[in-house]
């Protein structure tokens, strides 16, 4: 029989988690790069063709806007917006802890009503409003993945609202369900082409599904892009698919600890020397930009997630760089139901244009620094 923990906790009273890291980027080596293979399905495509893909993609957003409504359909029919923020209020002031009489710990913002061995609770006061409804479909939850959920969303939401100047309504409400089992994955994920995934956010429930791992670091790894992509979904919109992966990829990296929070760049985790670029990089951040949807997964997708990450993590080190990609998600927001030309919007607001962004992208890729950024 299926094991179940529920919980319901909001964030603060667990910020004090300090969050395990095995290396510099938190997570084991080699493990960022097996995970963004896996993480979305393997469509079939010879090497040959991909060329071919990249430049009609290219010379499609060159040619003018593209219709992407298509795209995303099937994705998310309901709404371009998650609007979880109003069922995140937080209605209770404690957090209750107790281990059930078959040994599993519960949190809950309702106290026990049967047996509870080592009841304890924690009295919690102007909570932020982030709220973790975390359960196991098919296997018991450690109680340190349930805080790192809470802990990353916390860490992730402020990064994003405070130094990318995200706004809306205050409050995330995040369902994730951990799951073992490969035919227990199918059934719930309910889509042949994710059956192969680690990991998935639905937009049309507002789901988060995890394939639980054998090692803890990487279902925190994985946990990580997921809730940033829940949060993009919350906040922004249907962003363009290369910066919705690069900004989930670049808080993979995220380490909290308290209530601060750093962001660890190393190369041998990310295996990036396979995503190096010789040239000046115009034509292939053209054609990263270019791919939308279930193109940015086809073929070299590997590739892209790496490049994609690069981007991201190369803008959130200078200031200019936040500028730009700020201007990107606020433009995203203005009109979430379409992904927008994020090139223009770069161009525009990165000094030196899409030409002077390519090369400093390029530079970045071709040398990572060793770098740690505190948030």
């Amino acid at each position: 029989m299926a094991l179940l923990l529920l919980v319901v906790a909001s964030a603060i009273a667990l910020g004090l988690f300090n969050m395990l890291t095995a290396d510099e980027a938190g997570h084991a080596p080699g493990i960022a790069a097996q995970v963004d293979h896996s993480r979305k399905p393997d469509h079939a495509g010879t090497p040959a063709k991909e060329p071919a893909a990249r430049s009609d993609a290219r010379a499609n957003r060159e040619s003018g806007p593209i219709d992407r409504s298509g795209l995303h359909a099937a994705i998310d029919a309901h709404a371009c917006l998650a609007g979880t923020a109003a069922a995140a209020k937080p209605k209770q002031t404690a957090i209750h802890r107790w281990v059930d009489d078959k040994g599993i710990t519960h949190f809950s913002d309702q106290a026990p009503s049967g047996v509870a061995q080592g009841y304890r609770r924690i009295d919690a006061r102007d909570l932020p409003p982030i709220v973790v409804h975390a359960r196991g479909y098919d296997v018991n939850l450690p109680d340190d993945v349930v805080q790192n959920a809470i802990s990353s969303a916390q860490a992730i939401e402020r990064i994003l609202r405070g130094t990318l100047g995200l706004e809306g309504d205050p409050g995330l409400l995040l369902d994730v369900e951990f799951i073992a089992a490969a035919d227990a994955w199918a059934k719930r994920v309910d889509n042949p082409t994710m059956v192969n995934s680690a990991g998935t956010y639905s937009p049309k429930d507002r789901t988060i599904h995890i394939r639980l791992q054998e090692d803890k670091l990487t279902n925190f790894l994985i946990l990580r892009h997921e809730i940033t992509h829940a949060l993009m979904h919350e906040r922004v919109g249907r962003l363009p698919t290369a910066i919705n992966e690069g900004i989930a990829g670049y808080f993979e990296h995220l380490a909290v600890s308290g209530m601060g929070a750093q962001v660890t760049i190393a190369d041998s985790p990310r295996s990036l020397r396979a995503a190096r670029i010789e040239g000046d990089g115009h034509a292939e951040l053209a054609d990263l930009l270019a791919f939308e949807g279930a193109d940015f997964y086809a073929g070299d997708q590997q590739q892209r997630y790496l490049r994609a990450y690069a981007l991201v993590a190369m803008l959130m080190d200078t200031a200019p760089g936040r500028v730009a990609l700020s201007a990107v998600l606020a433009a995203q927001r203005a009109q979430p139901c379409l992904p927008v030309r994020a090139e223009l919007t770069l161009d525009s607001s990165y000094p030196g244009g899409l030409a002077a962004l390519a090369r400093d992208w390029t530079s970045w890729l071709n040398d990572p620094p060793r770098s740690i950024r505190s948030w």
